[in-house]
């Protein structure tokens, strides 16, 4: 079997994404709901509670978190809320009184409802397929969370990621970045305006990895009850950058898969995390159509890493370098033209990094 062929089952794999449902879970799909009245939201409380219960990575938790909501909506609490996405934060921020979950919405969207029902294949197939070109030109059009890739003085990489795009979509992109990166002494990625996502992480990282498959985090699924287990991949396309000193830019704002890249090099030693604490969302989650156009993203598992077992869930990344947010790409700059300057011995690169360094300071 070639490389090429290794590498295109491995993304498959990596694309076969568990969505739960059961048979009635989305019968209410009808629709935009502009306003609510008394009987939407007593659907609405109801239904959240209900999956909540059902799919909510702690059965427990969920349960409370849905009785408490019911216990709102029965004391009147709801009562004042007609205009619908007052209402979903609300009920928002008292489920997360009891569950504590960053991940954990309520809200209305139909944009991100159709997407929903297509994913699931609740549409008939050319409205799906619609929908997916679409989302594959909303990427296109953002390049995939892939803002800023360019050179810095000193030989030194810099990537702008904004978003984790799905790795269906953007494989390419970040083959392309990788094969521009390839020739720089150090790369630096930031992170710092990244909101998470899904996909790509494991291709990327898996350039700075190596060789072989190296173990970086296991995913616990309350359906399944079973640790997943996640590798780099043995084989990516272009050359590795194993030695290639690397850096992660963090701030407050970076969450969830993001974090989950930091994270992961941080413990496997490959990595130093420059930056601010960021913001701690560590579980995964589903996105599940509620009523009409309202929709529950619920965290339906566990990140854990397989040596420590923990995760970043509620405490954030902590950064080796902590520094506000807005210097942190000079600081990792300035840090990685010294500590390419203590590898050199060539009289020329290191006439030019004393150079560099002495105008940064």
């Amino acid at each position: 079997m070639s490389n090429f062929v290794k590498f295109s089952c491995a993304v498959m794999i990596a694309l076969l994404l568990v969505f739960l449902t059961a048979a009635d879970e989305y019968d209410c799909f009808a629709g935009e709901i502009p306003e609510v009245d008394v009987s939407t939201r007593t659907k609405v409380v109801n239904k959240v509670a209900d999956l909540m219960s059902d799919y909510f990575l702690y059965p427990d938790i969920g349960e409370k978190s849905g009785e408490y909501i019911k216990d709102k909506l029965k004391n009147g609490n709801y009562d004042s809320f007609t205009d619908v996405k007052k209402f979903c934060s609300q009920v928002t921020a008292d489920l997360r009184e009891i569950c504590h979950d960053k991940h954990l919405f309520v809200f209305y969207s139909p944009e991100e409802a159709k997407e929903v029902a297509a994913r699931k294949s609740l549409l008939p197939p050319d409205e799906k397929e619609r929908i997916e070109r679409q989302l594959y030109e909303k990427g296109r059009r953002t390049n995939f969370g892939f803002s800023r890739v360019e050179i810095l003085d000193g030989n030194v990489g810099y990537l702008d990621l904004h978003y984790v795009a799905p790795l269906e979509y953007a494989a390419e992109t970040v083959i392309g970045t990788m094969k521009f990166l390839s020739h720089a002494d150090a790369v630096i990625i930031d992170l710092r305006r990244n909101g998470g996502g899904g996909g790509i992480s494991r291709l990327l990282l898996s350039y700075f990895l190596g060789p072989g498959r190296i173990h970086l985090i296991d995913y616990y699924a309350r359906a399944s009850d079973v640790a997943e287990q996640y590798w780099s991949y043995e084989y990516v396309p272009g050359k590795r950058m194993t030695d290639v000193d690397l850096y992660f830019l963090t701030s407050s704002k970076t969450f969830s898969a993001a974090e989950e890249m930091a994270f992961n090099m941080q413990h496997l030693g490959r990595a130093l995390i420059i930056g601010e604490t960021t913001k701690g969302g560590a579980h995964p989650v589903d996105v599940l159509i509620v009523q009409g156009d309202i929709l529950l993203q619920v965290s339906i598992g566990e990140t854990v890493h397989p040596v420590t077992k923990t995760n970043w869930e509620g405490v954030g990344v902590e950064p080796d370098v902590k520094v506000p947010a807005e210097e942190a790409l000079q600081t990792a700059h300035l840090l990685a033209l010294k500590n390419l300057l203590s590898k050199t011995t060539d009289d020329e690169v290191r006439n030019e990094l004393v150079s560099l360094i002495e105008q940064m300071e």
